[in-house]
């Protein structure tokens, strides 16, 4: 592996880290639709302003939301919408292999999944 290859795999695995927790996922996905403040996304997700602050600046050290001060309010905005796209695409593409695993047509809507 190359240096360059080392750094992009490095990169990539921040990336899909910072994304590996469902509060962040959430946020991500309200922060697709408008930017927020902080205590609008933390009442959104139901938690403290201090917890949804801190996996802000986990997904802001990735670089998936970019932050901007307004007086003593600081908004947030996604910066990269197309990991929305890809969370959704693998989302997906999990989603018929599991039904294939537990032998249920991926093709049928109307077969549900057994939670684990």
């Amino acid at each position: 592996m190359t240096e360059q290859e080392r750094i992009h795999c490095e990169l990539t695995a921040h990336m899909f880290r910072a994304m590996a927790h469902p509060l962040r996922v959430f946020l991500l996905d309200r922060l697709s639709t408008k930017a927020w403040c902080v205590c609008e996304l933390a009442a959104e997700a139901e938690v403290d302003k201090s917890v949804a602050s801190k996996h802000l600046s986990i997904l802001r050290e990735a670089g998936l939301v970019e932050s901007t001060r307004h007086g003593t309010q600081i908004e947030y905005s996604l910066t990269a919408p197309c990991v929305l796209e890809l969370a959704s695409c693998a989302e997906g593409a999990v989603l018929i292999n599991r039904k294939k695993s537990l032998g249920i047509n991926p093709d049928r809507e109307d077969q549900g999944i057994v939670q684990d």
